[in-house]
């Protein structure tokens, strides 16, 4: 019944009247080039498509990141998909409502991922 209330909630969040402008810089700090990104409430695996335009982000890289989030959460899973076919990976519990700054860092070997941040 909860997940249920939660897949409506985020349905409605995805229209145009409950989604607001988040902007952040992106750095990757993989060794992989980066060709997507989507955003789920915190442990609950609801990914948005990829909000990532444009070409891939290669390693080493940044790009502002721009995309209308849904306002229905602030605390947030980022999962990345990586354009050499690599399996995605996920990080947890940012708050992309106070975000500005992410370098994202990976160890495809342990499947660790680690972020520095500013919000």
């Amino acid at each position: 019944m909860l997940r249920s209330l939660v897949v409506a909630a985020l349905a409605l969040g995805a229209t145009e009247g409950f989604a607001q402008e988040t902007s952040f810089l992106l750095i990757n700090g993989t060794s992989y080039p980066i060709s997507q990104m989507s955003v789920s409430p915190t442990d609950l695996g609801f990914w948005t498509p990829n909000v990532l335009h444009g070409p891939p982000i290669a390693a080493g890289a940044r790009r502002q990141v721009t995309f209308n989030a849904p306002t229905t959460y602030c605390q947030a899973d980022m999962r990345i998909g990586f354009a050499d076919g690599g399996a995605p990976a996920v990080w947890g519990n940012l708050n992309i409502c106070t975000l500005s700054r992410i370098k994202l860092m990976y160890d495809r070997m342990s499947g660790v991922t680690t972020a520095s941040y500013d919000e």
